[in-house]
Formats: C-alpha cells, structure tokens, sequence
C-alpha cells in the first residue's frame, strides 16, 4: 500500500474511534515524520481536548495505543503512530526541551545529580535526545514500569 492511501486509512480509524468515543474531529490530518521510518504523525482539533490528552497525557497515550492497535489490523504493517490532539505533544516537547536544559545547567553548576519526575518512553526519549547535545553531561534511565525516570548526572 502506498504512503498516501496508507495515510488516509489512518486518518478514517482515528476519526471513527474518536466519533465512537463521543469527540467531534474539527481538524485532522496524517502525515510521515522525519525522525523515523514507518512513523506516521496524526494531527486533531476537538473542543475539549483535556477528555482525550488526560492527567499528564495518560489518556492520549492509551488511546495512541489503541489506534495503534487498530492501523496494525488494518494495514497489516508495523507503523509507529504518534497522535497529536490540539498541539499537546509539540507544546509538551517544547516545555520538556526547555526543563531538560535548564536542569542541565543547574547539574553543571552545582555538580549534584538531578532526578526527573516518572515518563513515558516517549518522554524520555525527548529528555536523552536533549541531552546528547549537552557536553560533559549523561542521563540515565532509572527506575521500571510506570516508575522510570531520568537522572542528569556530569559524565
């Protein structure tokens, strides 16, 4: 299947699991991403997006994981979703970029390791590629399960 139709089967399952779970889709499209093959980004507007993103994009990963779920059946290929509703994951990178460097500085100057708070791999991965461009600086993935954590220690 070509990326184009790939992507609009993609956008008609997100678009029907969201009507079942009772959120009109105002905005919506489905595009690939640069970082990684086989990855597609979906992208909605609903009115009340705080239902569907949940306590600290809780409920936005679980549904990303059905949706997930549902492409693999449909599709019949191993395709990484990241669903976005109403730019929650753009500004959430934003805002993990700007917490992980200030708390590099803070690991620089002081010398004394920083824990963050508990992530999704998907948070940590945003706070370790973050990192990687910081000299003299690690972090480390501690903790399992719903308990893991970075740790920003010098190197």
């Amino acid at each position: 299947m070509d990326n184009k139709k790939r992507n609009e089967t993609i956008l008609k399952l997100t678009c029907e699991l969201l009507e079942k779970m009772n959120f009109e889709v105002e905005k919506a499209f489905v595009e690939d991403t640069d970082s990684e093959e086989n990855q597609v980004l979906v992208g909605i507007t609903v009115g009340n997006p705080a239902g569907l993103i949940g306590f600290r994009g809780r409920n936005l990963a679980s549904i990303q994981f059905v949706l997930s779920l549902m492409v693999r059946s449909q599709i019949g290929e191993g395709i990484r979703v990241l669903l976005d509703v109403n730019n929650y994951r753009s500004e959430q990178k934003i805002r993990l970029e700007e917490m992980v460097k200030n708390l590099a500085e803070k690991v620089l100057t002081t010398g004394n390791p920083v824990s963050l708070a508990n992530m999704s791999s998907y948070e940590r991965r945003i706070c370790h590629m973050v990192l990687t461009e910081i000299e003299g600086l690690v972090g480390e993935s501690e903790g399992e399960g719903e308990e893991r954590h970075i740790v920003i220690k010098k190197a």
